[in-house]
């Protein structure tokens, strides 16, 4: 709990068209008169550093507040611009300490404006002999007026930790992972600091403070939880379920069972069989902060793989791209026969920890056929364009199912089920997938 100030609340209403000339000195000063007259003081201090103290009158706007020495002529001794600006400065109570916050024996500069509507805001700068005050968000706090629970209402994510806090508007809340089960529960409290949190079955409580930022800082564990929107695990999505970088770029073939399926007319004689996949590089690059990858994903069927159709015959194979972290599916649409890239081109945009990547990419596709020892050859080429400092790219070559009804749903699956997350694609089984990691 931090130390209240002993000083007076100093109401600034009537000052404030004179705030902004203060900060800068006042040119309009009849030579010889007492500034300290013209009522724009709103606070006064002791500033102590390297143990010489100076005394100092304060003034303020709504972006700075400036510290003068207590004399008669105005001579600027130091300020402190606020992180933001304080748009009711005007109608707001001002206090200011320079009371020593972090026990170096120098002093610091604590604000705090109380607004009209009953909430502070509280600044705290600490004083660094080089950079001199410098802001600490960490130590600053919002506070709320009265019990204003719905300030706090919603999800929050602990960072750096598999948790999220539920807090609802009946008082009560709940630690969630993220599968969304529950780990503690209990009741809350709201006060002008913040929040606390009484568990339900230990009894203990916990207080979170709320930041000038609107954050909340767990002082006694050194955590910071943020709001957010839904529930994003820490742990990748490929490795939270289990699916593993089982293929290598530019290291040959890898089987694929299952991997190609046949028929003819509607579904007739539908067959699955094997064949292998490789992917190899035609280009990676660099340049301003975007990485650009070319590289061709090459599918080699076996003759014995199709069987013997006696009319006009399909043959077809799954492949896509996903986000390693989030298990998006970037979504594109099966091509069965010969395309351009301008037929195949898709944007997307990947959320991972408060971070948004944009992934654009195209590709073509072309089938060859009796080529060596393989009956058909398909080779899809990618130009990929990502942000340098993304490295979750993964191409999958997916396993067929084993009946025509789903592999016939899979040509709808972009308008069925775009930017769906992996293990939510009911047509797909992951665990049988061939993955290439494409940004090692």
């Amino acid at each position: 709990m931090k130390n209240r100030w002993k000083h007076i609340l100093i109401p600034v209403l009537a000052m404030a068209l004179c705030l902004s000339l203060a900060a800068c000195g006042n040119s309009d000063d009849v030579a010889g008169e007492d500034w300290r007259t013209t009522g724009v003081i709103v606070g006064s201090g002791t500033i102590t550093h390297d143990s010489e103290s100076v005394d100092v009158l304060v003034t303020a706007d709504p972006n700075s507040a400036a510290f003068y020495r207590d004399q008669e002529e105005q001579v600027l001794f130091d300020s402190v611009a606020f992180p933001e600006t304080i748009e009711d400065i005007s109608s707001s109570a001002f206090q200011i300490s320079f009371d020593d916050q972090n026990g170096d024996g120098e002093s610091d500069v604590l604000v705090s404006f109380i607004h009209e509507n009953g909430d502070a805001t509280e600044l705290i700068w600490i004083w660094d002999p080089v950079e001199r005050y410098v802001f600490r968000e960490d130590l600053s706090t919002v506070t709320v007026s009265g019990s204003d629970l719905s300030e706090y209402v919603g999800l929050w994510e602990y960072q750096g930790k598999n948790l999220w806090l539920r807090i609802c508007d009946d008082a009560t809340w709940e630690f969630v992972n993220d599968q969304d089960e529950v780990i503690e529960y209990g009741t809350l409290w709201v006060d002008e600091y913040g929040i606390t949190l009484h568990f339900d079955g230990s009894g203990d409580t916990l207080q979170l403070d709320r930041t000038v930022s609107g954050d909340l800082i767990d002082s006694v564990n050194g955590g910071t939880l943020l709001p957010v929107e839904g529930i994003q695990s820490q742990e990748p999505y490929f490795t939270r379920n289990g699916l593993e970088i089982n293929a290598a770029v530019e290291r040959g073939t890898f089987l694929l069972e299952d991997g190609v399926c046949s028929y003819s007319g509607l579904g007739d004689g539908y067959n699955t069989d094997d064949c292998y996949w490789e992917i190899t590089k035609n280009g990676d690059y660099t340049h301003d902060g975007i990485r650009e990858l070319h590289f061709d994903a090459i599918c080699y069927i076996p003759e014995d793989s199709i069987p013997y159709f006696s009319e006009k015959y399909i043959t077809n194979t799954d492949s896509e791209l996903y986000d390693f972290y989030t298990g998006m599916w970037l979504t594109t649409a099966t091509a069965y026969g010969n395309s351009q890239r301008g037929d195949n081109y898709y944007l997307h945009t990947v959320s991972w920890q408060g971070n948004s990547y944009l992934i654009e990419f195209a590709y073509s596709t072309n089938w060859q056929y009796n080529v060596g020892d393989w009956a058909q050859v398909l080779t899809k080429s990618y130009a990929v364009y990502l942000p340098e400092d993304y490295d979750g790219l993964v191409f999958a070559a997916e396993a067929q199912p084993d009946n025509y009804k789903d592999s016939a749903k899979r040509m709808q699956l972009d308008s069925i089920s775009p930017e769906a997350s992996l293990m939510d694609i009911d047509t797909v089984d992951p665990y049988r997938s061939l993955y290439f990691s494409l940004c090692y």
